[in-house]
């Protein structure tokens, strides 16, 4: 079935005319005529009486819009609920974050959003992978790195610092590393992504280390627990264990030298007119970061939409 011709249809009956209807639609009348004899021919049946002083419908076309009327009624509701969804803030988000950015930075924005958003609901999906956005339908990603989808608007957040890091009982054990070259002398706890680590000194000097895993994972905070228990020395973002740092639970290695710092991502899709609620969480999100948050650095961007 022609959908559109269908429309057309309807709307020839609600506006009483073929005159009226091509005018409310725009388009000459010969072509709305044209377009209603090809929907008889696809029915098999006549729908409308039509002459230039006439117009009324058939008892098969009386017949047709009264089963047609309360699935109109219905598909007009429902228009009328999206459209207020999407005006309004209620409705579902999706989103999704790496696990330790979620739970160590993203979670708080969500919680506190939800608090003074309570009609909006939020999926929330954590995970290391690199899921398929569209075909999850996530409305707002977040992510460390580079960033290589194109059809999507992404908006550098903030940058955090990545660190060397062990127990001060496991140095105890262990000879202090001067160099990056040093911590081959160490147990090293290794995250399957970093296949690299890259150093830089005050004098740009830059080294690149490549570990030999005493434990690998995939999993951050896996990494961190073996770290704490003394298990190896590991290269974390500092918003990870800033407190832990701040406690003397664990110290920094080759504080001389820098490494590569990692940018936080906020994705979501290129639209023209983004649902009330999608864009009510990003500008919320955008005031957070300009406020600051513990081991990040804020990248100061200007607005968009």
């Amino acid at each position: 079935m022609n959908y559109q011709d269908l429309f057309y249809f309807i709307k020839v009956v609600e506006k009483g005319s073929l005159v009226s209807t091509a005018r409310y639609l725009d388009i000459p009348i010969s072509t709305l005529s044209r377009r209603l004899q090809a929907f008889e021919q696809q029915l098999g049946y006549k729908l409308v009486h039509r002459s230039s002083k006439k117009f009324g419908l058939t008892e098969s076309g009386q017949r047709f819009y009264n089963s047609l009327s309360p699935l109109m009624t219905e598909l007009e509701m429902r228009s009328e609920d999206v459209n207020s969804e999407l005006s309004s803030l209620s409705g579902d988000i999706k989103i999704t974050a790496p696990l330790a950015l979620g739970h160590h930075i993203v979670k708080e924005w969500v919680f506190e959003f939800m608090e003074t958003n309570p009609r909006v609901s939020v999926e929330m999906f954590l995970s290391n992978q690199n899921v398929d956005l569209v075909k999850n339908s996530v409305d707002i990603a977040f992510r460390l790195g580079k960033v290589t989808l194109n059809d999507w608007i992404s908006r550098p957040l903030m940058q955090t610092e990545m660190m060397m890091v062990a127990t001060p009982e496991m140095l105890g054990r262990y000879p202090q590393p001067n160099q990056p070259s040093e911590l081959a002398e160490l147990p090293l706890v290794v995250l399957k992504r970093s296949a690299f680590w890259r150093f830089q000194n005050s004098d740009g000097y830059a080294e690149t280390f490549t570990p030999h895993a005493h434990m690998r994972t995939d999993e951050i905070r896996f990494a961190l627990d073996a770290v704490k228990r003394g298990l190896g020395a590991c290269c974390v973002p500092r918003y990870l264990v800033e407190q832990e740092l701040s406690r003397g639970e664990l110290v920094q290695l080759l504080p001389e030298w820098s490494m590569e710092s990692r940018t936080m991502h906020m994705l979501y899709p290129h639209r023209d007119s983004l649902p009330a609620k999608t864009r009510a969480f990003i500008e919320f999100v955008m005031d957070k970061v300009g406020k600051g948050s513990a081991g990040v650095n804020v990248i100061n961007v200007s607005p968009q939409p």
